[in-house]
């Protein structure tokens, strides 16, 4: 008995230490079956350690080569974008830089909501004429003085800067295939368009004018009287332009300037050209003086005469015609007033106005709007019966040459100014006006010296002021001074041509040079050491004529 139970004690004692047998020589551990009498760990997988990634700090120029032309003795602003993949210490500061010291190395900072920074940079304005390229370095920094260097210290930026001088060799030709804009009419009268604006609905990149060709004076038309204001416009339509000059018309590819044809007048009685208007593949000319004064109608692609229409006048020069769908008008008669003919040349009506020369009326679908420089007169545009008119009662002088032309605002507001009172230096000046045609009154008027037809473009009137000399932009509204802009170099002491204005740059004349200033930032953007008439045609050419030479630019 005594034995038995031992047995049985140690039996338990084996078994609750997990050492007993299932009887078939397999022993358990821990409630679990292994086999050979060992125990099988479990598995486990190592965790997986993912490398961290290196960013190198970098900053990006997204915007390419900096391309410019400037007048010699002006310079040109232009921007660069730039994005860092870090965060700058502090404020950004950029310096400028190049080997030829002829960009400024002042740069203004802009910091974008999309981590980019728009810097702000121009041209000395002392740089001499010669061809500059090149890389600008700028040099990032995070402090005003440039002693702390940001993570990365500097980036370059590729340059081709052109400062042209007067007199300058041509650079050369860039006779690029000419494909028109779509949804831009063509240029087609005084300052483009019937209402004479100015107005070419685009945007066009400075960096993308740059000369196509340049030839002597081919549009020579008379000059004002009192030596202001150089007639020979130009008009476009089709990749031909039309110039009157030398007793002739002619018509030339917008392509190359080469002729498509010409028309001569030298056997009128008193032979004398003014500029065209072209319109539905007509161009017209008023030519001839006195007894001999025609309205000319020629075919635009042959130069086919389709009419000849007589017109009364004295010894007058006039401004382009104006022509639209049903007809085209014109400033002449022997003492004064507006043509309209059809386009077949039948007259359509002849109402007298003033004795003045040198203007041309603005269009619009139902009324003509003739200014003579003290009244603003609005006649039925088919039967020239005059519906109304607004008298200035503050002109006191009577010039014989307007040398000008009324402009349409937005509905129901026209622009204009004595012009002759500014050209001929006369003490008291002249006023630049709006006229509220729905209430027959003058809205507001400005005094200074305006001697040549504003542009206009989205509430905003484009004006050139001899006194004080500047170009203002003003709101439509109330006339208020938006903004102003004044030539940099001494040599500039007037305006030679009208402006033209598009959606982002406006384009003015002074005596010198022509230059392109950007509306937002109110710099020149482009600049060209030539001044006269420009005319921005549908093709994508901007043109430059004075009594010299006619210079073309692509602009696209």
């Amino acid at each position: 008995m005594k034995n038995t139970i031992g047995l049985v004690t140690l039996g338990m004692m084996l078994a609750a230490c997990g050492g007993g047998s299932d009887g078939n020589g397999n022993t358990g551990n821990n409630g679990s079956v292994g086999s050979g009498g060992t125990t099988t760990p479990p598995v486990t997988t190592p965790p997986v350690t993912t490398p961290p990634v290196v960013v190198t700090p970098e900053v990006k120029v997204l915007s390419g080569t900096v391309a410019r032309y400037a007048a010699e003795g002006s310079g040109v602003a232009f921007d660069v974008q730039i994005k860092p993949n870090f965060t700058p210490a502090g404020t950004l500061f950029v310096t400028a830089s190049d080997n030829a010291s002829v960009v400024s190395p002042a740069v203004a900072v802009t910091a974008n909501a999309d981590g980019s920074y728009a810097l702000a940079l121009a041209t000395m304005n002392n740089a001499t004429r010669g061809h500059y390229s090149g890389d600008i370095t700028l040099k990032l920094c995070a402090d005003q003085a440039c002693a702390t260097p940001q993570t990365v210290a500097s980036v370059t930026v590729p340059y081709d800067l052109n400062v042209v001088a007067y007199g300058t060799a041509w650079p050369g030709d860039k006779l690029t295939t000419l494909a028109p804009w779509a949804d831009v009419p063509d240029w087609s009268t005084f300052q483009g368009n019937p209402a004479h604006t100015g107005y070419v609905p685009v945007e066009i990149k400075p960096e993308q004018v740059l000369p196509r060709w340049k030839a002597g004076a081919i549009s020579q038309a008379a000059v004002s009287t009192y030596g202001y204001g150089y007639t020979a416009t130009l008009t476009a339509a089709n990749g031909i332009f039309y110039g009157a000059g030398d007793n002739a018309l002619k018509a030339r590819k917008e392509h190359d300037g080469s002729l498509v044809w010409s028309y001569s007048v030298a056997a009128l009685a008193y032979p004398s050209v003014n500029p065209p208007a072209v319109a539905n593949g007509i161009v017209y000319m008023a030519a001839g003086q006195q007894n001999a004064s025609t309205m000319f109608a020629f075919d635009a692609a042959t130069g086919t005469v389709k009419f000849k229409a007589p017109m009364g006048s004295q010894w007058e020069n006039y401004l382009a015609p104006v022509a639209l769908d049903d007809a085209v008008y014109t400033n002449a008669g022997t003492y004064g007033g507006l043509y309209a003919f059809k386009p077949t040349g039948d007259q359509l009506f002849f109402a007298a106005t003033s004795q003045t020369t040198m203007w041309s009326p603005a269009l619009d679908a139902t009324t003509a709007y003739v200014y003579n420089g003290n009244t603003l007169s609005l006649l039925d545009r088919k039967t020239g019966t005059v519906q109304s008119t607004i008298r200035d009662v503050n002109t006191s002088y009577y010039g014989y040459q307007l040398n000008g032309a009324p402009v349409l605002g937005a509905a129901g507001n026209v622009f204009a100014a004595n012009y002759g009172s500014a050209v001929t230096g006369s003490s008291a000046g002249n006023e630049l006006l709006k006229f509220n045609t729905a209430k027959s009154f003058i809205d507001w008027r400005i005094k200074g010296n305006y001697p040549l037809t504003p542009a206009y473009a989205s509430g905003v009137v484009y004006a050139q002021n001899l006194s004080p000399y500047r170009i203002e932009a003003r709101a439509e509204g109330d006339g208020a001074l938006l903004w102003s802009w004044v030539p940099g170099p001494a040599a500039e002491t007037g305006w030679s041509g009208e402006p033209v204005v598009t959606k982002n740059l406006l384009f003015v004349s002074a005596t010198k040079a022509t230059y392109a200033i950007d509306l937002t930032t109110h710099k020149v953007v482009w600049s060209y050491p030539m001044a006269g008439r420009l005319a921005l045609t549908r093709s994508g050419i901007l043109y430059i004529q004075n009594q010299e030479a006619l210079v073309a630019f692509n602009v696209k």
